[in-house]
């Protein structure tokens, strides 16, 4: 599997288009770092203040999701290319394991989509140094690291959400337009709980409101909710479905 991934890998990395999205997502976070310079809203809709730079990632962080459904239809655009260009079925015919097929192009994208989005706010966050300073710089290090751990979590759980629909539906111009629908759905499904238009259960295994509980605090200091256990379920909830069910489906699939 070893080969596999390091296969993925040089296509990502040699991909101008990938590298052009990193470096747009640079560009767009350090711009829009300037909007958060006094508060953004919490998952409650409660104004939260902005005292420092890991402020403005969590803030960021928060607000990313629109963007996180964009990257969704440029992740099944490629994902769903490598069945259109009957890349897998190569693969397969070449004698890999279906497994690792699928857990290599899983790894590679997901981890690298998500470097993708982190860039974004990381970029805001540094560009906003100026304005607050570094502060009490281990404790925004602290603070954009935990962010970082709820952010990867959650937005794999989307990541796998669009790698499910990939091998399901086996076609890059079908997933792309697919997955930013479901993305977004799920995304409105947040906002209809959060205005009591759906019932309150939703919220509890909605990645987007996880993910924004876990980005309210504007502080620089980890005060409180380090481990945010109903998050970690969530996230893993998905993961694991959308895992199980992308593995049955491309298991028993006839690849052509």
């Amino acid at each position: 599997m070893n080969n596999l991934i390091k296969t993925e890998r040089y296509k990502l990395f040699h991909n101008p288009i990938f590298w052009a999205l990193l470096a747009g997502m640079t560009v767009l976070g350090a711009l829009s770092g300037s909007g958060y310079s006094q508060y953004f809203l919490a998952h409650s809709h409660e104004r939260i203040s902005i005292t420092s730079f890991s402020g403005v990632f969590n803030a960021m962080v928060a607000d990313s999701i629109f963007l996180l459904v964009a990257v969704c239809a440029m992740l099944g655009w490629f994902m769903g290319r490598e069945f259109s260009l009957r890349t897998i079925s190569t693969e397969v015919s070449s004698g890999h394991s279906r497994l690792h097929i699928f857990l290599s192009k899983t790894i590679v994208y997901v981890v690298s989509y998500n470097i993708v989005m982190i860039l974004y706010s990381l970029a805001g966050a540094i560009s906003q140094i100026r304005l607050f300073g570094t502060g009490d710089l281990t404790g925004n290090i602290l603070n954009i690291l935990r962010t970082c751990f709820y952010m990867i979590l959650m937005q794999s759980a989307f990541f796998l959400i669009t790698i499910t629909i990939a091998f399901v539906l086996r076609s890059g111009i079908k997933t792309a337009i697919v997955a930013p629908i479901v993305s977004f759905s799920i995304a409105m499904t947040f906002v209809s709980a959060i205005q009591n238009k759906l019932p309150a259960a939703v919220l509890y295994i909605n990645p987007v409101y996880r993910l924004r509980e876990a980005t309210s605090m504007g502080s620089a200091l980890i005060e409180k909710d380090i481990i945010l256990l109903p998050a970690i379920f969530t996230g893993i909830l998905w993961i694991a479905a959308c895992g199980i069910i992308t593995w049955k489906s491309f298991s028993k699939s006839d690849l052509k």
